[in-house]
């Protein structure tokens, strides 16, 4: 699965960055829906449906651990979750400087360079009021993006990765809601 949720990275804690607005109520926050994810030719080719459905999956499950109730239509909700992913291609360079391997007096050391490609994912989450359909609480992720062969281990990197992102969520709140 790609980004962990898609993104890779999970051997060290997650660096979740969560912003939120400080004049919104969310103590009366308990129904979310779950948008479907906009998708451009870029994304599509990014993430697969199956991909897609696992992780709004992983979302929904958190957020139900949690105590909110994921609803399927937006007039039921009382917030409005949407999530999309934005890549970079990136190059990592590096070089180290070496001993000569020959047995000489003035023998400059030896630089060895490593270049690397890689993509970089913005895994972002918004959670929008339905009445002003603005944003009012976001989650961001990044870190570099790769697959998991393993279902087992690419699903739990996607549960781990989900309880990272609403870890602070409400902000100012239990972390669990109560009815």
């Amino acid at each position: 699965m790609a980004c962990a949720l898609v993104l890779a990275g999970c051997a060290t804690p997650l660096n979740i960055t969560t912003d939120y607005d400080t004049n919104y109520n969310f103590s009366g926050v308990r129904k979310i829906a779950i948008q479907p994810i906009l998708r451009t030719p870029e994304s599509a080719a990014m993430l697969s449906d199956i991909q897609i459905d696992r992780i709004d999956t992983a979302l929904a499950d958190e957020l139900t651990r949690r105590g909110y109730q994921i609803v399927d239509q937006n007039s039921e909700a009382d917030m409005l979750l949407a999530w999309h992913l934005v890549t970079q291609e990136k190059t990592d360079i590096r070089s180290y400087n070496t001993a000569g391997y020959y047995n000489c007096w003035r023998c400059a050391p030896v630089a060895d360079v490593t270049v690397r490609q890689y993509t970089q994912g913005t895994f972002i989450v918004d959670l929008i009021d339905p009445a002003q359909m603005r944003s009012k609480w976001r989650a961001t992720y990044v870190s570099r993006m790769g697959r998991e062969k393993d279902a087992a281990k690419a699903a739990e990197e996607r549960r781990k990765t989900a309880a990272a992102i609403f870890a602070d969520f409400p902000p100012g709140y239990n972390a669990t809601v109560t009815h």
